[in-house]
């Protein structure tokens, strides 16, 4: 199997809501291949939590502009 495809489905794993732990113990694939995945993840991640803070910036400041 092609490590594109491991690293998707070990990040489909992460997205269901396995932790790193959990992937790390029940998946048995090429280190780097693992780590891949997991960085892959955490950006993820992190996207969307800065996403998410801009959205709410956005509604705040759609809100300030109605009351006026």
């Amino acid at each position: 199997m092609s490590s594109i495809r491991l690293t998707a489905q070990l990040k489909q794993l992460l997205n269901r809501g396995y932790s790193i732990e959990d992937v790390r113990n029940l998946v048995a694939v090429p280190h780097e291949v693992l780590e891949q995945a997991i960085r892959e993840h955490r950006l993820q991640e992190r996207s969307r939590c800065h996403d998410r803070l801009l959205q709410g910036q956005a509604e705040f400041a759609m809100r300030l502009g109605r009351a006026r």
